[in-house]
């Protein structure tokens, strides 16, 4: 495992425009860990009930996902 001693003096090293983008770079690796794992939604159901009711639920969900995009 690499450690903060071993970090840091490699990016003391670096001229300050690269010290930046090492910075900006381990921020956006800290928000990816941060992210809470995707689930699939379901906000689809019921949409189109009352419009086609002779769709089944999977036909509806791709109808309703034609219509967001």
């Amino acid at each position: 495992m690499i450690t903060i001693d071993q970090v840091e003096p490699a990016i003391r090293n670096l001229p300050e425009d690269l010290q930046m983008q090492a910075l900006q770079y381990i921020e956006s690796l800290c928000s990816k860990g941060q992210n809470p794992e995707r689930r699939f939604s379901f906000d689809w159901i019921g949409e189109l009930e009352d419009e086609e009711p002779t769709l089944s639920t999977v036909d509806i969900q791709h109808k309703i996902h034609t219509l967001k995009v």
